[in-house]
């Protein structure tokens, strides 16, 4: 009864520091939180078409619409639309503690997980995304969260947990397109069980069930994608990233046969160029384990290595933690036929703390075998001052401070009341909205508008290339300069007799 006691004290004060550790990293970021993304302001966008009632628009949003539809469901709330789509990242990012407390214990038993989580407190792209208004961090909560269901399903064989799976799975998808592939996985790993354990299990209601829970969530949004753009898609995403891709290669428009559109059909270019996509496919693969690398950082690989060599060297297609190397491949890959972003290899980083935590304490242990037992602990904190280091200089970096000048010359146009504001910077219109007419434009059609109804220009680097000495012909004067230590800057003009 003791030793039972002693271990709960133990559990309570490993929750108690990892949930102080998480949240305490997270409120110092907020206090260094600066400036939104441009991702940011289009899942505002979207919520405020929500809010308002005008679902048509928001559905027509380039994004998927569960994160716009939380954010807007926060807003009445907060009255703040920044901090409703902060307010879903910072929370979720705290409440995963708990489902990835419960899959790392049930694959690799309570002292990797209790060791996991604080590995999870100070992870530097994790914490950082729990401020940004992205969707990183509530897709990277669901899918964690689907896994534990998964796992809890193939240990505790319930069909409802399955069924909540492919429930959060599909809540997973309307957050970000790669969530889908959560259906992939569950099937193939219910599959594979049926296989390594050679009996039935009822493997086909199994699936079923799976399928169903995703179905029942995922088709509507289906649907209206079928019936908005003309044939079956799982997202508007795929064709623009492909193509963003492509250009990294080198690859223009006309090249890869996208016509007069900005996107390219994968199959398209596929068909019509096998071999430049194989070497995309080669080089993305490299591109996708380096970004994967890096979203885990560096501090981190030495114990992932070493977790690796534990997880490799037995039969480790048998064992628990086979589940995150099927799912860091499946979707490593996955990219690799897409496109591949650092902010993509962020969701798998909790999946692999497993490893990262078994490394670590499998270092520590065997300090013990080269070390006498009295200089052993200073041994564990030297290992942890380097990690440290390693560490907390990137985790607690400024969020968005190289863009703080499109902030400052937003709030300085939005003291203008009563003037109409035109931008080519959406972060400048988001910041600059007010008691004013505020509109952005695309940069190509700055030099068509340069005579037409504007009070204000705002342009960035971009908008002023395309205007050039075109603004002075038309009578715009300069007015004030906004810039990031000389390297980028946002100038505001005046029309003359305006101000």
């Amino acid at each position: 009864m003791r030793a039972i006691a002693e271990n709960k004290s133990i559990g309570r004060f490993y929750w108690i520091g990892a949930l102080a550790l998480a949240l305490g990293v997270r409120l110092y970021l907020f206090t260094r939180y600066y400036t939104i993304n441009n991702d940011g302001v289009l899942y505002i966008e979207a919520a405020r078409h929500f809010w308002e009632g005008r679902w048509g628009e928001g559905m027509a949003s380039f994004y998927p619409p569960l994160f716009p539809l939380m954010i807007a469901g926060v807003y009445p709330l907060l009255g703040d639309w920044e901090f409703a789509g902060q307010f879903w990242p910072l929370l979720l990012s705290l409440l995963m503690l708990l489902p990835l407390f419960g899959l790392l214990s049930r694959i690799y038993g309570q002292r990797v997980a209790r060791v996991a989580l604080l590995f999870y407190g100070v992870s530097p792209y994790v914490a950082r995304l729990s401020l940004e208004v992205r969707t990183e961090i509530p897709y990277t909560f669901f899918l964690v969260l689907s896994l534990y269901l998964l796992q809890r399903g193939l240990d505790d064989r319930k069909l409802l947990l399955l069924f909540l799976m492919g429930v959060i799975s599909a809540l997973a998808y309307l957050v970000r397109p790669e969530g889908a592939g959560l259906l992939i996985v569950g099937v193939s790993l219910l599959l594979y069980r049926r296989w390594i354990a050679e009996r039935s299990e009822r493997i086909a209601l199994k699936v079923s069930v799976l399928i169903l829970g995703f179905v029942i969530f995922s088709a509507p949004y289906l649907l209206y994608l079928r019936w908005d753009t003309g044939e079956w898609a799982i997202s508007r995403k795929t064709g623009l990233v492909f193509s963003m891709a492509l250009a990294r290669q080198g690859w223009n428009r006309d090249e890869s046969a996208a016509g007069d559109s900005s996107q390219v059909r994968i199959t398209d270019f596929v068909a019509s160029h096998p071999l430049s996509y194989l070497n995309k496919v080669f080089a993305d693969s490299l591109r996708s384990l380096g970004f994967y690398f890096e979203a885990l950082h560096y501090s981190y690989l030495p114990f992932l290595f070493a977790g690796w060599f534990l997880f490799f060297r037995g039969r480790f297609w048998e064992k628990g933690d086979f589940l995150f190397l099927v799912v860091v491949v499946f979707y490593l890959g996955t990219f690799a036929l897409i496109y591949v972003t650092r902010r993509y290899g962020v969701p798998l980083v909790p999946l692999s703390l497993g490893w990262v935590a078994s490394g670590y304490i499998f270092l520590v242990d065997r300090l013990g075998n080269f070390v006498r037992s009295r200089h052993r602990s200073y041994w564990v904190g030297a290992l942890l001052a380097l990690f440290v280091a390693g560490t907390l200089p990137k985790t607690l970096q400024a969020i968005g401070w190289d863009k703080f000048y499109l902030r400052q010359a937003g709030a300085y146009l939005k003291a203008k009341a009563g003037a109409t504001i035109a931008t080519n910077n959406g972060r400048v219109a988001f910041y600059a909205e007010g008691e004013n007419r505020v509109r952005l434009v695309n940069a190509e059609d700055l030099p068509v508008l340069l005579g037409k109804g504007a009070d204000y220009l705002a342009l960035d680097e971009a908008g002023l290339r395309l205007t050039g000495r075109s603004l002075a012909e038309h009578g715009w004067l300069v007015e004030k300069e906004f810039s990031y230590e000389r390297k980028e800057r946002l100038v505001i003009f005046r029309k003359a007799g305006s101000g």
